[in-house]
């Protein structure tokens, strides 16, 4: 990965949808406006196009941390500018300080975002060994073999 200057931003402009606003699997909707966990999706988007420029083709990015104060209320249709600012970068890992203003000038969140820069090989290889144990895992409790895998699900 290649410096990263002091400052550099990466901007995501939104247009909230009904999506994007309150609504839990088992609980349903609970307000119609923008939900704090898609301000963490695009502040760490926004994070991500900090560091896009920067990394080398043998290089890849892994979100590792997400901190959001949420704010103010922002409605679907509203434009929302979230803005993801390097601030620090401690060896392999890089920081950003993020803001979400909306269209009418409020300050919706701050937050922060946390990157780490790896070997896009060391990556592949951990999506590659972790799929194989889950094929594993799913295999085995399959066929009920509590011997290779500890099963959740396995009395006492």
């Amino acid at each position: 990965m290649r410096d990263i200057p002091q400052g550099f931003e990466g901007h995501l402009g939104v247009v909230l949808t009904d999506e994007m606003t309150v609504e839990f699997g088992e609980l349903g909707k609970i307000h119609p406006v923008y939900a704090t966990y898609w301000i963490a999706r695009h502040m760490e988007e926004a994070g991500r196009k900090v560091i896009m420029p920067f990394l080398e083709e043998t290089d890849e990015g892994l979100g590792t941390a997400v901190a959001v104060k949420h704010l103010a209320s922002a409605l679907p249709g509203m434009r929302v500018e979230v803005v993801a600012k390097h601030v620090a970068t401690e060896g392999r890992k890089v920081v950003c300080e993020c803001t979400a203003i909306s269209e009418l000038g409020d300050l919706i969140a701050t937050g922060s975002t946390e990157q780490v820069v790896l070997p896009a090989t060391k990556v592949q290889t951990g999506f590659v060994d972790l799929q194989k144990r889950w094929n594993l895992y799913q295999e085995a409790k399959r066929q009920r073999r509590p011997d290779i895998f500890l099963d959740a699900e396995r009395p006492s």
